[in-house]
C-alpha cells in the first residue's frame, strides 16, 4: 500500500466528501473572519470588539446559520464559544483557518503567515474535517509567489500527514502603483494562473474567486466562458466560490454560471451575515434567523441545482 492509497489519504478523501453533505454539494458559511469582521463592527460604528463581544456575535451567527449549512467554517479564537457550546450542528462538517491575521509584505506583494498556536493537529482535536489557508497571491510578484508556494507546500503536507483535506484560497491583490482598471482588465487570468501554479501543490479543494471582477459590467456569455477556463485549470481537484460579499442576487448568479462550469458549491461569508450583526447577540441571531438564513438558503438551493457534487471529482491532489 502507498501513500496515496493509505490510510491517511482514505481518510483526507472521506472527509473531503463530509463537506457536501448529503447531496454531495458544498454550502458552507465562513464565519472565520477575525480582523475584518471587527472592520465591519466599527464601520457601523459599533464599539462590541472585544474578545467576549466576538464570540458572543459568533456564537448568535452559529446558531441561525449553521444548520442549513454542509459546512462552517470558525476559527478557535473567537468561534471557540460556539464550538464549545454545541452550536455546530455534527451533521455539518467543520473546516478551520490556519493563517494568521494580517500580512508580511515582501517587495509589492503580500507574504501569509500562520499562527503561531494552532496547527493541524489542534483543528484534528476539534474535529474538524479540513482545514483552510487563505493566501493573498500574484503569479506574476515572483518573490512573493516563490514563499508562498513554499507555504502551501509545507502545509499540504502537515495536513496530509493527519489524514485532513487542504481548502486553498488563492486571491489576487491590487499592486498600489496599479489603478483598478487595469486590476479589473488582469483579474480573471490573474485568478485563472493562480490555479495552475498552486493548484499542483497539494490542495483538496480550492476555495476560488467569481473569475470576472465585475459580473454587472460583463455580458453572460464571457463570464460563462470565464468560468468554464477557471474549471480547466482546476482539472480534477474539486473547487468551491468565495463569496468577496456581493449582494445575494449576483451571488446566486455567480453560483449558477460556476456550477455550470463544475463548481461543487461555495463557501460564502460576509455577503451573507453582514447585514445581521449588531451590538446585542441577541438582535444579531434574530437578523441572522429573518434576514440572512434565507438568503443562504436560496445559495443552497441553487448550488444542488447546479453545482456538481464531490463525489464525481476525484482529487488531483
Amino acid at each position: 500500500m502507498t501513500a496515496a492509497d493509505g490510510p491517511a489519504a482514505i481518510g483526507r478523501r472521506r472527509r473531503l466528501l463530509r463537506l457536501g453533505g448529503p447531496a454531495g454539494v458544498i454550502a458552507g458559511i465562513a464565519l472565520d473572519h477575525r480582523d475584518s469582521l471587527k472592520v465591519v463592527l466599527e464601520r457601523q460604528g459599533s464599539s462590541a470588539t472585544s474578545v467576549a463581544d466576538l464570540r458572543a456575535l459568533k456564537l448568535a451567527l452559529t446558531r441561525a446559520l449553521a444548520p442549513a449549512a454542509t459546512a462552517i467554517m470558525l476559527d478557535e479564537e473567537f468561534g471557540g464559544l460556539a464550538l464549545e457550546s454545541g452550536a455546530v450542528p455534527a451533521a455539518v462538517a467543520l473546516i478551520m483557518p490556519l493563517e494568521a491575521q494580517g500580512y508580511e509584505t515582501m517587495g509589492t506583494g503580500r507574504r501569509t503567515t500562520l499562527l503561531e498556536d494552532f496547527s493541524p493537529a489542534t483543528a484534528l482535536r476539534y474535529g474538524a474535517e479540513a482545514c483552510k489557508l487563505l493566501l493573498p497571491y500574484r503569479p506574476d510578484d515572483l518573490g512573493a509567489a516563490d514563499w508562498q508556494e513554499g507555504l502551501v507546500a509545507s502545509t499540504a503536507e502537515a495536513c496530509h500527514e493527519l489524514g485532513l483535506p487542504l481548502v486553498l484560497e488563492p486571491v489576487p491583490y491590487r499592486w498600489s502603483s496599479e489603478s483598478e482598471t487595469d486590476y479589473s482588465a488582469a483579474y480573471g487570468q490573474l485568478v485563472i494562473e493562480a490555479v495552475e501554479r498552486v493548484r499542483p501543490l497539494g490542495a483538496d479543494l480550492l476555495k476560488l474567486p467569481f473569475p470576472v471582477h465585475d459580473l454587472k459590467a460583463t455580458s453572460g456569455s464571457s463570464a460563462a466562458d470565464a468560468c468554464h477556463a477557471l474549471g480547466e485549470a482546476c482539472g480534477e481537484t474539486p473547487w468551491v466560490l468565495l463569496g468577496a460579499g456581493v449582494e445575494t442576487d449576483t451571488f446566486l448568479e455567480q453560483i449558477r454560471l460556476a456550477g455550470g462550469a463544475g463548481a461543487s458549491g461555495f463557501l460564502a461569508g460576509r455577503g451573507i451575515w453582514a447585514d445581521a450583526i449588531a451590538s446585542d447577540p441577541r438582535e444579531t441571531e434574530r437578523l441572522a434567523s429573518e434576514v440572512a438564513r434565507p438568503a443562504f438558503e436560496r445559495c443552497r438551493e441553487m448550488a444542488e441545482r447546479t453545482a456538481r457534487p464531490l463525489s464525481a471529482v476525484s482529487s488531483g491532489s
